[in-house]
Parts: structure tokens; C-alpha cells; sequence
């Protein structure tokens, strides 16, 4: 329900121009012993070669964690979370990173149909559970703004409950949104020297 703030972070809903998602994921090394808690939802960064929770809100993301697999005392582990200090070998988390994934995210306050697809904003960097593995990360509804954001609502997700015409089911709205601060679409190239 949308009278209710749970944020949870995002999940995955499909790739834009297409069918429903179908969990395409890519593997990326985490750095045993890394200090902080990933959870299912969070956005990710890519650090010298390895994914860090997004941290702050000016990074570039990489893509959403999915969870991850490690070897710990020659036993292999998987896991909805990445436990902070966790010093392991073969660590990996995995991470749908397509530029064109669209995701399923709560506000953490109201959001207007004037938003949809016109509007950008940051994500709250809420603490996750270690229960549940679950992302705290939420859309920030204060944060709205024509310039640079993380992310943009593209619909209201279609489900009882969370009618943009209805303000009292907007209060916290369910959103299918896009990461704009995605590092691919930071990429620069040389020129070619012929």
C-alpha cells in the first residue's frame, strides 16, 4: 500500500522497450573485508574495480545488487546481503547493471503525475536489514528537480492501492523509474587518430 512508508530499494521491473524483466544480472568482484552492509535494492559504484554501496548521491551508479557469493573457510556462501568486514575470497555481487533496466522503488513522500518522466531525484541512503537482506534505499520526494538526480519515475506502478488521481494512496507511491546517473551514460571515447 502507498499510505504506508516501507522503503525497500529497487527492484527490477523490465527493460524499457520491452517485455517484463527477465533478471539479467552480471557478476562484479567486492574487496574481501569490505566495510559496509550491500543490500538487495541498493544502487551500486564501481571502485577500482570493485562495487561499493552508493555512498553519496553525486556518484555515478553501476547498477542495482541482486545479492552476492563468496567462499568463507573454503565453503561457498550466497547471500541476500553483503555483511560488512566480511574477509572471504572469490567474492562477487551480482548486479543488473543495464542502462535500459527499470526499476520498482517507494517515495518517501508524495509524488505528483507532473513528476512522471519531467522530473529527477536523489534516493534516501536508508540503512538496510540484516533480517530480510532488504534495501532501505527509497526515492527522495524533496530532492525533485529539472537538473542532475539519480533517478527518474517514468509511471505509477499499476497495482490497488496507488492511484496517482487518489491523494491519499500517494502519500508514499510505488514508481517504476530509471537510473539517470548511470555510469554508461558517462562513458567517453577518444577520438579515433587515423
Amino acid at each position: 500500500m502507498s499510505t504506508t512508508k516501507s522503503l525497500d530499494g529497487l527492484r527490477p521491473s523490465r527493460i524499457r522497450g520491452g517485455a517484463p524483466n527477465s533478471s539479467g544480472q552480471n557478476e562484479y568482484r567486492i574487496a574481501s573485508a569490505y566495510n559496509s552492509n550491500i543490500f538487495t535494492g541498493d544502487i551500486v559504484t564501481n571502485a577500482a574495480g570493485y562495487v561499493n554501496v552508493l555512498a553519496t548521491t553525486t556518484d555515478k551508479a553501476l547498477g542495482v545488487f541482486m545479492g552476492c557469493r563468496y567462499v568463507a573457510n573454503g565453503e561457498p556462501k550466497w547471500s541476500a546481503y553483503w555483511p560488512s568486514g566480511t574477509s572471504v575470497t572469490e567474492a562477487y555481487a551480482m548486479v543488473v547493471d543495464n542502462p535500459e533496466a527499470t526499476f520498482v522503488i517507494q517515495a518517501d513522500a508524495s509524488v505528483s503525475i507532473g513528476d512522471i518522466n519531467s522530473q529527477n531525484f536523489n534516493v534516501t541512503l536508508g540503512a538496510g536489514s540484516t533480517y530480510t537482506g532488504k534495501s532501505g534505499f527509497g526515492l527522495n520526494a524533496s530532492t525533485r528537480t529539472t537538473g542532475t538526480g539519480m533517478l527518474r519515475p517514468i509511471a505509477f506502478i499499476d497495482e490497488p492501492g496507488n492511484n496517482p488521481d487518489v491523494a491519499a494512496e500517494i502519500a508514499f507511491p510505488q514508481l517504476e523509474v530509471r537510473i539517470v546517473k548511470h555510469v554508461d551514460a558517462y562513458i567517453s571515447a577518444d577520438a579515433s587518430v587515423n
